[in-house]
């Protein structure tokens, strides 16, 4: 992936796969899916890839992105941190972006989503309320007793956005089967 920004980025493969797993554990440790990542390391696909980000030779963050089969006009944002010394310098504008060019340059999808769980005052989301172009609630997987509180955001590839509009997105079984 090239960078907008001087920014490195290592595709992940089986030499850099335990740091990734690391950073993973760290960031996500009620969530790490080391065979995620073993299929993103091994079966290496321009739309189902994960990045080592690297400012000179400091690793700053991660970054992938991944696509639900059932809609193949989007590109999803997969497991996006930026290392926590390195927060609040720039760096997760720059990797958001340059992650949305390189999905750009595939040119074979009309719209780049992120889906993510609020929390207030999560930073996270204030990156993604500067960035990108629509925020909508996405309450297709809420029951009467759990409502997960996600939020999906989009940008557009191609000149025209369309809302998500609620899409079934199968999260509550991914997550599931997470654990």
């Amino acid at each position: 992936m090239n960078s907008l920004y001087g920014l490195r980025y290592e595709i992940l493969n089986l030499k850099n796969l335990d740091i990734a797993f690391k950073i993973q554990k760290d960031i996500w440790p009620s969530d790490p899916d080391y065979m995620d990542l073993y299929d993103k390391a091994t079966n290496t696909k321009d739309d189902n890839c994960f990045f080592l980000v690297y400012d000179k030779n400091n690793l700053v963050g991660i970054t992938g992105v991944d696509v639900f089969r059932e809609y193949p006009d989007t590109v999803w944002l997969d497991w996006f941190a930026i290392l926590p010394e390195y927060r609040k310098n720039g760096y997760g504008k720059k990797v958001l972006i340059d992650t949305i060019q390189y999905c750009k340059s595939l040119n074979k999808f009309d719209t780049f989503r992120v889906e993510t769980t609020y929390y207030e005052n999560r930073p996270a989301l204030f990156l993604y309320d500067k960035v990108m172009q629509l925020k909508e609630d996405y309450t297709a997987e809420d029951t009467e007793s759990i409502k997960q509180q996600t939020i999906i955001y989009s940008y557009s590839l191609n000149g025209k956005l369309e809302l998500w509009n609620n899409k079934y997105l199968g999260l509550i079984e991914y997550y599931d089967n997470c654990k």
